[in-house]
């Protein structure tokens, strides 16, 4: 029989005060979040971290998307610029250890070796990752994340002022056909402070779940707290305690993250073999109103016929140019403003009638491929 231990919920009509936005992360990603912390070690917050990050930009900005600055990142992921900065852990423990070169810039800082490990590692998987998709099941190994980095350096102070990458193939086409769709302005808020990549896991966990059950027409989950336990990293080993410190830990996002869910403890039932003796009990229907945590009808279709054509018309147009230095032509054509501006323009408005029925004009079309992000 359940026994109710606590209970906290969030009013439905927290849109009405809270700004969400809604992104995508790869679902081999968020499915294998302890394969990111065995790939990458030490590093992995900041992979994971960076993932949200150009995933949230690729749906704000597909024009743009590659570019960056160390202050834009901080901004999303609720980093210290300062921390980010400073040598990596490894090279202070390793005096003697080859700084890594790459385009004539050393990969000695915080983040900037987490970056370069990025571009020499994948996410390995510790089993193979069946994912269904263009109506044929792929097994997936690993995960590459990036192609290539490009750094735009102030020469005066050989300071980095703006990052470009390439990701990989991989990446943008789960992002077109394969992911779940998660809140990502709270993401920030709840990883500031100790504890902070424990909780961004939990919090990425929470997202699938709520993404898996409404689009299944369904609002509540149940997790042993052992389980969400082990994704906050909470090193506690007494039952007690690691519920008390699980039930901060929820109560923290609906507060700092406005995240809209109400949860209860519940007993498990001791005559199930295996039974844990805790179990969340997770409810998500005060998201089910609120129209910014779901994907409007037409997104999915909008950026696979935009990414389709935009592809179709470079590989027509440019599929035979090589560009010394460069790992991915159709990504630098792709966010390059001044290239087929005009061409651009009109898939985009193709693509978005096709998706919406909505006629956007020309202006805003090359508005958006200028600025990104077009409010639906």
């Amino acid at each position: 029989m359940e026994e109710k231990e606590t209970q906290a919920n969030v009013s439905s009509d927290i849109s009405s005060k809270n700004d969400f936005f809604l992104s995508r992360i790869d679902r081999s990603v968020a499915d294998n979040l302890h394969d990111i912390r065995k790939s990458f070690g030490e590093d992995a917050g900041i992979v994971k971290d960076f993932i949200v990050f150009i995933s949230k930009n690729l749906k704000k900005d597909l024009f743009g998307y590659t570019k960056f600055t160390l202050k834009d990142f901080c901004k999303e992921s609720g980093r210290n610029r300062q921390d980010l900065a400073r040598k990596h852990p490894y090279f202070i423990a390793n005096p003697k250890a080859v700084i890594p070169e790459y385009f004539g810039h050393e990969f000695v800082s915080v983040f900037d070796y987490a970056l370069f490990n990025m571009l020499q590692k994948n996410i390995i998987f510790a089993k193979s990752y069946a994912v269904n998709t263009k109506n044929e099941v792929i097994q997936l190994k690993n995960f590459p994340i990036l192609k290539d980095i490009k750094l735009n350096l102030n020469r005066q102070s050989n300071t980095i002022k703006i990052y470009e990458i390439r990701i990989s193939d991989e990446w943008l086409d789960g992002f077109i056909s394969r992911y779940y769709t998660i809140e990502t302005n709270g993401y920030p808020k709840i990883g500031k402070g100790r504890g902070g990549d424990g909780r961004k896991s939990l919090y990425l966990i929470l997202q699938r779940t709520r993404h898996q059950l409404l689009s299944q027409k369904e609002t509540t989950a149940r997790f042993s707290v052992d389980y969400l336990a082990d994704l906050a990293e909470l090193e506690v080993e007494q039952n007690r305690f690691r519920k008390k410190s699980l039930k901060r830990i929820l109560d923290f996002f609906q507060e700092k993250g406005d995240f809209p869910f109400s949860y209860r403890f519940v007993k498990g039932d001791p005559s199930k073999p295996y039974q844990e003796e805790y179990w969340v009990e997770l409810d998500f229907s005060s998201s089910v109103n609120i129209p910014s945590l779901t994907e409007r009808r037409g997104d999915h279709l909008f950026f696979n016929s935009l990414i389709i054509e935009l592809r179709n018309i470079f590989n027509s147009k440019h599929s035979k140019v090589a560009i010394k230095d460069e790992t991915d032509v159709f990504q630098r054509w792709l966010t390059n403003a001044d290239a087929d501006t005009d061409i651009k323009i009109d898939i985009l408005i193709s693509a978005y009638y096709k998706a919406y029925n909505q006629q956007l004009t020309k202006v805003q079309a090359k508005q958006y491929i200028r600025d990104g992000f077009l409010s639906r």
